[in-house]
């Protein structure tokens, strides 16, 4: 008897030792924050066609795709109202790329060339500008973008490790941001991921 009470006992301390311990989101805040906005691949890994899901009040869809398979160099964008390009001003020089729509024409750029963790976007027309850049360098999983002029402030990251084909975003969208604007900074975490997935930088 002696004996199995003995074993009741241990039985017990194993069972309570073993509980798992409760999981707390790190979100610094004590609630979980939903994303703003996405970016993820029709079918995984299909580097050509993205869906964009700019996080308004309309949850507005916009097709990312381009124009040839693998022509990584030449983009369209479509949405509900809006339509147009993205590409390179030469072919190959991925650290020079223009967004074109009816409405605005807008530079993306590397700060400094081949430095992809670290870019300027730029409307001249209607000086805006917004800088977007990897949280710490080389770290392609989690991206931050500043406007400092209009106190804008948002955070991009994929939403596994190195799952480089589905992204969320996080953050308010400045209430004056034309679509083109949140495509510009979207497209940047995007065209990097498929560039290193495509073993092209």
């Amino acid at each position: 008897m002696r004996h199995f009470h003995y074993f009741l006992i241990l039985g017990i301390l194993l069972m309570t030792s073993c509980q798992p311990d409760p999981v707390t989101p790190n979100n610094q805040g004590g609630t979980v924050q939903s994303p703003t906005g996405e970016m993820f691949t029709y079918f995984t890994e299909d580097w050509d066609s993205w869906n964009f899901i700019l996080g308004d009040s309309n949850s507005t869809n916009v097709n990312v795709y381009t124009y040839f398979t693998e022509d990584w160099d030449s983009w369209v964008f479509t949405a509900d109202t809006t339509s147009g390009q993205i590409y390179t001003y030469f072919s190959n020089d991925w650290d020079d790329w223009t967004l074109t729509s009816n409405n605005y024409v807008i530079s993306i750029e590397t700060s400094f060339s081949n430095d992809f963790d670290d870019w300027n976007i730029d409307d001249v027309a209607h000086n805006w500008h917004c800088d977007v850049r990897t949280a710490f360098s080389n770290d392609f999983d989690n991206w931050d973008a500043d406007d400092f002029n209009n106190n804008a402030h948002l955070d991009l990251r994929t939403s596994f490790s190195e799952d480089w084909d589905n992204w969320d975003v996080y953050g308010e969208w400045d209430q004056n941001y034309p679509i083109e604007y949140k495509i510009a900074i979207m497209f940047v975490p995007t065209i990097v991921a498929v560039l290193q997935q495509n073993g092209i930088i």
